[in-house]
């Protein structure tokens, strides 16, 4: 979804819970895993297709703007920055600040504040009454980290009647996620001429007036980082949500995540150091197999482990890929293509270096049908699975079969095979695996289509 609103984020104020040190950077410019707050909160809007930002600055504001030329380039955006200096009035004045700028409807929101980036399109979708501004809402309030500090809100039919974190009774929490219209200027200088500069102030004007909605956050997730624990907490959130659900095998869900994800948070931390990028992992990963599968060739069974153990480091390096690439928002058709391909590749490898290998000891024809009836089912399975998504225009249903047929289960089982000694009875077993799982979805789409009469 390519969005043409433009986004101010807050980040203005002191952050003293977090940052209040003089020797620490500034709140916006916090890392998390490899990345500032303030940065994560441009790159969860790019994403959803934003290109143009207002950043309200205020306290140590010298520190952001000296990275805006930087970012604009790095990230090919339009970044405005907006000093307000009555930012200890209250995050409404640093709203207000922006009014000069903006005369149609716009994102706002915190820059301390992490969030899936499809909750904004989400958001402009059901946001669409151009009478009323709009709020993500998290209704899950008992899932609400550190709820107690939350800022509550008071729902009813989809309207936003009362909003404070004092209220009594509340029954959902603000996300500090808002699509806005020029109005809420006027409503925020109403709420600053009784006394209040709070963002909140505005809202409960508007909310007097019956032109603030409420938008339910659904299963997504955000995160308010005010504290040193709910960095913390931020860390795991996005690391947790990083992992595409239920795409994994059942070796890469129980085993290689565990590992690989904690790479990833390893190589995210020092990726602006290394420039290392997720194809340049996907490269390395390629590299490790591919040595494994050249250690195969050879019979003794010093050679053997080592090549099982360097395959099954392969797949697990093979994760990070795809991790780094969504934590650091580097995600690229490119990039999806080169790890398919690489994949490919060094599978082909290792049932090669296998079947030569075996053929060393046992000089035999069929010693290479076993393995090009193996390899032939590893290339089938994948070839299979995009032929059905591009035909069909869905994935494959996921059951216990097609979790069999994955990569990592495979070259897990090749890893076992080589620590007893057996790698090529181990390859014909998963390739005969892999030419089952192929054989179960075609039957059950042809019957799928028998039964739909076609």
């Amino acid at each position: 979804m390519n969005v043409k609103l433009p986004a101010v984020i807050l980040a203005a104020g002191r952050g003293e819970r977090l940052s209040g040190d003089e020797k620490k950077p500034p709140k916006p410019l916090t890392p998390v895993l490899g990345l500032t707050l303030l940065e994560r909160a441009i790159l969860s809007c790019k994403e959803a297709g934003i290109e143009e930002f207002f950043i309200v600055l205020g306290y140590r504001k010298e520190a952001v703007e000296s990275l805006i030329a930087e970012w604009e380039t790095k990230y090919r955006i339009s970044i405005t920055p907006v000093e307000n200096q009555s930012w200890l009035k209250g995050n409404g004045s640093s709203v207000l600040a922006c009014s000069p700028y903006l005369s149609s409807s716009f994102l706002l929101i915190m820059c301390d504040h992490l969030f899936a980036p499809q909750v904004i399109p989400h958001l402009i979708t059901e946001g669409n009454d151009k009478g009323a501004c709009s709020l993500l809402v998290d209704r899950r309030i008992a899932r609400v980290f550190d709820r107690e500090d939350a800022t509550r809100v008071q729902v009813n039919d989809g309207r936003i009647t009362a909003i404070g974190k004092g209220l009594e009774q509340y029954n959902g929490i603000d996300t500090g996620i808002f699509l806005c219209r020029p109005f809420l200027f006027d409503a925020l200088r109403e709420a600053q001429a009784g006394v209040d500069g709070s963002l909140s102030g505005g809202i409960r004007c508007l909310a007097e007036q019956g032109r603030i909605r409420a938008v339910d956050l659904g299963e997504d997730f955000w995160l308010d980082v005010d504290t040193p624990q709910a960095l913390k907490h931020g860390r795991k959130l996005l690391l947790r949500h990083t992992v595409k659900a239920n795409e994994d095998g059942f070796i890469a869900e129980w085993f290689n995540r565990c590992l690989s994800i904690r790479l990833s948070a390893w190589l995210v931390t020092h990726i602006r150091a290394t420039r290392l990028t997720p194809n340049a992992i996907s490269l390395a990963s390629f590299l490790i197999v591919l040595l494994g599968a050249f250690l195969f060739i050879f019979t003794s069974y010093a050679a053997t482990l080592a090549a099982g153990i360097l395959v099954q480091i392969g797949s697990i390096v093979d994760g990070c890929d795809g991790e780094v690439a969504r934590l650091t928002f580097k995600k690229s058709r490119f990039g999806a293509w080169l790890d398919t391909l690489l994949d490919r590749f060094s599978d082909s490898a290792v049932a090669t270096g296998i079947t030569y290998g075996f053929w060393r000891l046992y000089p035999t024809p069929w010693v290479w049908v076993g393995g090009i009836f193996a390899l032939a089912g590893f290339l089938l399975s994948s070839y299979t699975k995009k032929e059905y998504a591009l035909r069909y225009e869905e994935s494959v249903p996921r059951d216990v079969w097609v979790k069999l047929a994955k990569r990592d289960l495979r070259l897990f089982a090749l890893f076992l095979g080589a620590a007893f000694g057996y790698p090529y009875f181990a390859l014909l077993a998963v390739g005969l695996l892999s030419h089952l799982g192929i054989g179960r979805l075609f039957w059950k789409v042809y019957r799928g289509e028998e039964c739909a009469g076609r």
